[in-house]
């Protein structure tokens, strides 16, 4: 069985929501739903990647 899920509700863009729908109906995703926690992990992914790389561009000028 998978994880429990938190409800959310949000407001998009309505050319956007079309563009997700399409996906979805090509078989891209199951539903709008994944297609919306498969972008939260993505950009939680990338905000985790440039923290990192700010700490590092900060700790390297330190050196110099």
């Amino acid at each position: 069985m998978g994880a429990r899920k938190s409800k959310a509700v949000f407001s998009a863009d309505p050319e956007q929501m079309k563009k997700v729908e399409r996906l979805v109906k090509e078989g891209s995703y199951r539903s709008p739903s994944e297609f919306v926690r498969e972008a939260i992990s993505e950009k939680l992914v990338r905000l985790q990647q440039a923290r990192l790389a700010r700490q590092v561009e900060r700790h390297c000028a330190g050196e110099g």
